[in-house]
């Protein structure tokens, strides 16, 4: 009898409370140290001083995404995982 009332117990609690489903806030995404190696990069791989070379970032899931970097008219795409803001793997995707 008393497994009765605790499963009526449980069942009484669960029915009465609300779950809201949201959305993930939590995003890794590279600070500015991470941001000039990417552009110093970009600028060896494109022949270009790394000061000149525009970064523009692209979709983002989590704590990875797409960087394209711009620099005496040519581009080049990266994918970029990160584990804290200025700790990430960089992959040239072109």
């Amino acid at each position: 009898m008393k497994v009765a009332w605790f499963v009526i117990a449980l069942c009484a609690c669960g029915a009465s409370s609300k779950v809201e489903e949201t959305s993930p806030t939590a995003s890794v995404a590279p600070d500015e140290f991470m941001l000039r190696d990417l552009r110093r990069d970009a600028g060896r791989r494109l022949n270009c001083q790394s000061p000149s070379v525009e970064l523009e970032m692209g979709p983002w899931s989590g704590s990875e995404g797409n960087v394209t970097a711009y620099a005496c008219g040519a581009r080049i795409n990266y994918y970029l995982r990160c584990q804290t803001p200025h700790q990430c793997s960089m992959t040239v995707t072109d």
